[in-house]
């Protein structure tokens, strides 16, 4: 499964915990543990230069 496929699997099945924590697993062990941190409390304008970043990189 995708990890679009797997999150609309636990929205489906969010009633069914041990359906859940398997896909969730899955999930958690598919992430990049080099992608960088960003702090929650980011400025405004740094959050939309990262954004702005991500998105030209993406083209």
């Amino acid at each position: 499964m995708t990890n679009s496929e797997l999150k609309a699997y636990i929205k489906a099945n969010r009633n069914d915990e041990s359906a859940c924590h398997e896909a969730l697993k899955v999930l958690m062990n598919r992430r990049n543990e080099n992608a960088p941190k960003y702090s929650l409390d980011l400025p405004m304008e740094e959050m939309q230069a990262v954004f702005s970043e991500k998105l030209q990189s993406k083209q």
